[in-house]
């Protein structure tokens, strides 16, 4: 929560301001113990006593920690007997801890007692049902009644479903605080427990940073946004805003001076202190794998626990660890087959401090921001759309840098001769973010999505597409647009301006996309777009490519297997082109040597079963090698 507000602002005396302030240096300057919960296990002479084992493995933890052999079992009973008082001081004299300096017992993996708690005998409740958790947590409560004792308990348990609440037993208080990234309405929670645990009568963090224009929610919303909910990056944006408050007393927050305090380089050094020494040590050889973390980021790509990354010729690190390896958060989630995977978290703030150091590295650099200019929700909502993004990329690439011989452009550009008089220009600020959804706004269940309208709406599509230098890919594929759009410039005459969708869909297709799959697109792309949006200017253009890695053969005999262009007045089938409009059907060879056989066919081999595959369907190799390919272009 921040230590002034802690030590407290204009509601404290002074007196007690300083006895405050002494109480946490003194909590600064604390001996650790740390007790890894893994080695708890029944102890002679008291085998299924819980309390014992829990006793011993503190003693041992202690002698261990210290340099100092094992002890036996057999004599710390005969000391200790089960009394609070002489545990207490036998692990301050291992330690060599003096009586009034403060002692913090950390315990980690608190879920070995999902499945150790059957080894003990426990206490069952009125039900005749047995909680482990309420017993070992009983034994830390009688604990901490010694005095300068306090302790902290880490892990993941199915069986510890607690959300972030203080729950007082006497004089001790416990309180939970999840470490896995926080959702909005935990947040909210967060700011409107109060700091009373520590020291009472202080305000919540609610009460001194909103007001009656600006609500708890929307602070909650914006710290969600900034940190993707990531505990240690969250209790330090809070401790920031509470400091600015502190030396500002008359300053009121909202979303608008939110975001003009919270983007400033030192504000993003503050918040990311905690991370900086892991973040100045990376590897060269670490630094070089964020692009594929980044990736798995960008496109949600999920990854299981065991899988594993090849660091060199002979040295493969797990990806779970590498994650963490590089300051970055993993995010849980159970899929539908009720398997447990992993995605990549990569918090606003972090990018804000990975980019001070990447003004030689382009295509990070380019992902990163790709990955900022879009919503947290995203990042729970939607789901793998690695084939549109590597497209908008490829495209994104080509139009930004310098012009590439890729035999694609080539093609298109020997296709449409309108095509060859257009260039694609970027405003400065807006450069990177090549990925957005249109902004249309609905509510589902409760929450806003960003998505694509109905066929009626493309005028008011298009006027915002053209305000932006950006490549749009949607954020959910919708029956009702291209997976991607884009907007060309004449070279010669600014006038002249070109609207381009690109079709990826029935890309994974078996037997391949139809004729009438491709007139469908053509039907709600070009008929809308030419009669609400082109039919008012006369010097404007529209393109629909259909890029699929798969024809049907009938399309691509008919085709003649080359790519094709249908300009202003041809028929395909029973659709006209319209006026100023052209359709662009990729034959598989140019999407193939577009995106690379190999990255091809294995994304093909990913997505022929699902349509959200994980990191071991498309395979890290591919992941890599994507990463080179995007390389090259920069």
């Amino acid at each position: 929560m921040g230590e002034s507000a802690l030590i407290g602002l204009d509601y404290v005396g002074e007196s007690e301001k300083a006895n405050r302030r002494g109480f946490l240096e003194k909590l600064k300057r604390a001996s650790l113990l740390f007790v890894d919960l893994r080695e708890l296990e029944p102890t002679e002479p008291k085998e299924r006593n819980l309390k014992w084992a829990v006793y011993y493995l503190l003693v041992k933890a202690a002698f261990l920690q210290s340099g100092l052999p094992q002890p036996d079992p057999d004599e710390c009973f005969k000391e200790l007997k089960l009394r609070s008082d002489a545990l207490v001081q036998k692990i301050r004299s291992i330690l060599n801890i003096p009586s009034d300096q403060y002692l913090l017992v950390a315990f980690d993996e608190v879920g070995v007692f999902d499945t150790k708690g059957t080894f003990f005998e426990l206490e069952k409740n009125d039900k005749g049902v047995v909680r482990p958790y309420n017993d070992f947590f009983g034994i830390i409560s009688q604990l901490c009644k010694e005095p300068d004792l306090f302790f902290i308990v880490v892990g993941k348990s199915e069986g510890l479903n607690i959300y972030n609440y203080v729950a007082s037993v006497s004089r001790v208080q416990l309180v939970f605080i999840p470490l896995s990234p926080l959702e909005n309405h935990s947040i909210v929670e967060h700011l409107e427990k109060s700091s009373c645990f520590l020291f009472p009568g202080s305000p919540k963090v609610s009460e001194i940073l909103c007001h009656e224009d600006f609500s708890t929610s929307e602070l909650a919303e914006l710290l969600l946004e900034l940190t993707g909910g990531v505990p240690g990056l969250l209790v330090r944006a809070i401790s920031y805003l509470l400091l600015y408050k502190s030396s500002n007393s008359n300053f009121l927050l909202s979303k608008e001076t939110f975001l003009i305090i919270m983007n400033g380089f030192l504000v993003t050094n503050y918040c990311v202190a905690p991370f900086l020494p892991r973040l100045i040590s990376l590897s060269e050889q670490r630094k070089r794998l964020l692009r594929m973390l980044t990736l798995l980021s960008l496109y949600r790509i999920r990854f299981d626990f065991d899988e594993t990354v090849q660091m060199s010729s002979n040295s493969d690190v797990f990806l779970f660890d590498l994650v963490t390896d590089m300051c970055l958060y993993r995010r849980l989630v159970i899929d539908p087959d009720r398997n447990e995977r992993y995605e990549v978290l990569i918090p606003k703030l972090l990018i804000e401090y990975i980019d001070q150091g990447l003004k030689d590295d382009r295509l990070e650099w380019l992902l990163l921001q790709t990955l900022k200019s879009q919503s947290v929700d995203f990042f729970y909502e939607s789901k793998c759309r690695i084939f549109e993004g590597l497209i908008a990329t490829l495209f994104y690439l080509h139009f930004s840098r310098r012009p590439t011989n890729s035999s694609m452009f080539s093609t298109l550009g020997q296709l449409s001769c309108v095509w060859n008089e257009m260039n694609f220009q970027f405003s400065s600020e807006s450069a990177a973010y090549y990925m957005k959804s249109i902004h249309y706004t609905r509510a589902v269940s409760g929450m806003e999505r960003m998505t694509f309208g109905s066929n009626d709406e493309w005028e008011r599509i298009v006027e915002e597409m053209l305000e932006f230098g950006k490549i749009y890919i949607p954020f959910h594929s919708t029956f009702h647009s291209p997976d991607i759009l884009f907007k060309l410039h004449g070279r010669t005459n600014e006038k002249n301006l070109m609207i381009v969708g690109i079709a990826c869909k029935g890309r994974w297709s078996r037997n391949g996309i139809r004729w009438n799959e491709i007139l469908e697109e053509a039907h709600k792309f070009l008929k809308p777009v030419h009669d609400q949006v082109l039919t008012s200017h006369s010097t404007w253009h529209c393109m629909l490519i259909i890029m699929s890695t798969q024809l049907a053969t009938n399309v691509s005999e008919d085709l003649n297997y080359s790519s094709r262009c249908y300009s202003s007045g041809d028929s395909v089938e029973d659709f006209v082109i319209p006026h100023n409009c052209e359709l662009v059907i990729l034959s598989e060879a140019d999407v193939e040597n577009f995106i690379g056989k190999d990255v091809l066919s294995n994304l093909r081999n990913a997505f022929k079963s699902v349509d959200n595959p994980h990191s071991r369907n498309i395979g890290i190799s591919t992941l890599q090698e994507i990463v080179l390919s995007l390389s090259k272009n920069i």
